[in-house]
């Protein structure tokens, strides 16, 4: 089995829905493949972090938080500033 093989059907093998055979021929090839594995161990550290349902870090919360009112603001600056007008480029300020 190669990388895009295994990539199609990783999330259903890390969730026991696949038949054994193909079970089989993946855990071979992410014994074998590096990136697969790594990619592997992934979806299995994001699937234990769900399943805890632990409240996640405040910090991160209210830095997301504060990104999404950022872009509200700039949509509505860009909003009042008509439709005619293009947005400057914040990384050259044109």
């Amino acid at each position: 089995m190669n990388c895009m093989r295994v990539t199609r059907v990783l999330q259903s093998y890390l969730d026991g829905e696949v038949d054994e055979a193909t079970a089989r021929r993946v855990a071979v090839h992410l014994e074998d493949c590096r990136r697969c594995g790594l990619e592997a161990t992934v979806y299995r550290e994001v699937k234990k972090t769900l399943a805890r349902r632990e409240m996640p870090d405040a910090r991160a919360v209210a830095r997301l938080r504060d990104f999404g009112e950022s872009l509200l603001t700039e949509s509505d600056h860009s909003a009042k500033a008509g439709s005619d007008e293009v947005p400057k480029d914040p990384s050259t300020g044109a």
